[in-house]
């Protein structure tokens, strides 16, 4: 069966390669480089210069290659009939999907999208590359970026039940309000039939909200009183950091009763989450310190809460090694303060201390007259990763908490602090050739 790859530099001979025209780079530009690497066929938009391609490779013109994957999703969910569990929000959509796809492998055998293939072009690659039998349970992460990304997606990959993990001001760039924020995420709910289910954060009032989207069950979870799913039926440790987490378990102990699931089997399920790379992942680091690698990705209250985790673990000297937070918009300046303040108070000089990377902490850091340790305010300069690691020297008992924007690749950092028995390919984010090359 056909794999569908949209990138040369992880494409494998036989591939169709899908030409993507995208905000950065446009796909077209490297069909000689896919026909290089063993492509066994090209699908491009009409319109697209071709020239030189063998005569053995076919050549599949259509009118927008991400949609005509998505079409080519739609007819093999149609024939399999997978249910599809689909996973939005603010924050927390990658370690949700990954705990709802733990539980619901208790019963089930389960397909979950991997990393940040949260789009319609990453979704379909999943289904058409990875769905192959009947009997399935789909868990798909969703993104929105602007209005219209998720109402796109399940136009395709429709939903039987949908989860939205919470409603923060992220990506305002884009969506210029919290307010248009929660319309887009809604988008998720929309797409449920009558007899679909919605999985609500009954602790978030915009999601709270979004149940009169809904046309079919909803579902509530959370603390607040008359939540169905409460943490009281959790009966095993979360093995994750962040008391925030608490939600990740209650709403893959949603999902597992909408799937059917005992108490006992979810709670099973929920024994087995680990944490994922780039969030709050507690590694080993050099010289008998501890890193928490939490370099993902980062918004204000992502940034505040990986804080609290610092402040509440254990640490001879505790680090905070921030990178600038990107895609604020309006709220940029008051949430640089905020974070680089809260930060100071977390790490003190005496017993750690502050290092900013990027010019809106360094910004912050002179408005508020604060003192970190050490300030890169160019983040494009040239080894400023290699010279915060040489900076800290961490010592026995270190704890050093690295956090910042996937833009301001802080990854770089947590490699060169971590303990050298670490497999990076395995623990860290951002680690294969595609990623390497940027």
């Amino acid at each position: 069966m056909a794999r569908y790859s949209s990138d040369t530099r992880s494409l494998q001979p036989g591939d169709t390669f899908v030409a993507v025209r995208g905000e950065r780079t446009d796909g077209h530009a490297y069909l000689a480089e896919a026909v290089a690497r063993g492509a066994a066929a090209l699908i491009v938009e009409n319109g697209a210069a071709i020239s030189g391609v063998p005569a053995g490779v076919e050549v599949l013109r259509v009118p927008d290659t991400v949609v005509y994957l998505g079409e080519l999703a739609r007819q093999r969910l149609a024939e399999l009939r997978p249910v599809v569990v689909a996973v939005t929000g603010s924050m927390g959509k990658t370690t949700t999907k990954n705990a709802i796809a733990t539980v619901a492998a208790q019963a089930f055998p389960v397909l979950a999208t991997k990393g940040n293939l949260n789009t319609l072009l990453g979704v379909a690659q999943t289904v058409l590359n990875e769905l192959h039998a009947t009997g399935q349970v789909l868990v798909a992460e969703m993104g929105a970026y602007q209005p219209g990304d998720l109402a796109q997606i399940c136009e395709y990959i429709r939903p039987a039940i949908s989860v939205v993990t919470n409603v923060r001001p992220v990506h305002l760039e884009r969506m210029g309000s919290i307010e248009n924020v929660a319309l887009a995420k809604g988008e998720i709910v929309d797409a449920l039939p009558e007899n679909g289910t919605f999985c609500l954060n009954a602790d978030d009032p915009r999601v709270a909200a979004m149940a009169a989207r809904c046309r079919g069950r909803v579902l509530s979870y959370g603390t607040a009183a008359g939540a169905e799913i409460s943490p009281a039926l959790i009966r095993v440790p979360i093995p994750l950091l962040g008391a925030y987490q608490v939600y990740t378990a209650l709403a893959a102990y949603s999902v597992g009763r909408c799937l059917g699931l005992s108490d006992a089997a979810i709670n099973a399920g929920l024994a087995q989450l680990r944490p994922e790379k780039g969030r709050l992942k507690s590694l080993p680091g050099q010289n008998s310190s501890r890193l928490i690698d939490d370099t993902y990705n980062a918004s204000r209250d992502s940034m505040l809460a990986a804080l609290e985790v610092l402040a509440g673990q254990p640490g001879a000297r505790r680090y905070a090694v921030l990178g600038d937070m990107l895609e604020l918009g309006s709220v940029e300046r008051a949430a640089h303060r905020e974070v680089v303040a809260r930060a100071l108070q977390v790490a003190r000089p005496w017993a750690g201390g502050v290092v900013l990377v990027g010019p809106r902490l360094a910004a912050a850091a002179a408005e508020l007259g604060a003192r970190p340790l050490a300030v890169f305010a160019n983040s494009k300069e040239a080894g400023a990763a290699q010279a915060a690691g040489q900076l800290l020297q961490p010592q026995p008992g270190d704890l050093i908490l690295i956090k910042g924007s996937e833009g301001m690749r802080m990854e770089r950092l947590t490699e060169q602090l971590v303990a050298p028995e670490v497999d990076r390919a395995r623990e860290l984010p951002r680690q294969d050739v595609s990623w390497k090359q940027i």
